[in-house]
């Protein structure tokens, strides 16, 4: 049986993309790791583990890529991301079967969704 372990994102600016996860999401600064000469850092929200790789702009790969959050509450969240001065990429929409879900863009140009079950 296979577990999640962490999702890794390669950012052009780690502090931004850093102060984003701790200041809106909650996420805590978990641990530095070096591998092959860079430096590499994770962020901890619970079980989940973020891994924040700096790369130079040329170096930094455009793709289609969304990170899923469940919440007990979508209105919290837009809360949060409104005093951020921030807004909805897409929704709030509710699902057929009753899931809440809303979309944002993230410092790094990642998708985040958040869903509330």
């Amino acid at each position: 049986m296979l577990k999640v372990h962490h999702y890794a994102m390669e950012v052009t600016d780690v502090l931004i993309v850093k102060d984003f996860y701790l200041t809106l999401l909650g996420f805590v600064e978990d641990e530095k790791v070096e591998f092959a000469g860079e430096e590499i850092l994770f962020l901890r929200n619970g079980d989940f583990l973020l891994e924040l790789i700096e790369v130079n702009q040329e170096e930094a790969l455009p793709g289609n890529v969304h990170l899923c959050f469940e919440t007990k509450s979508i209105k919290d969240i837009m809360e949060k991301f409104l005093k951020a001065g921030i807004a909805p990429e897409e929704g709030p929409y509710t699902l057929k079967n009753g899931w809440k879900t809303v979309f944002y863009k993230g410092r790094a140009n990642e998708i985040l969704e958040f869903l509330e079950p």
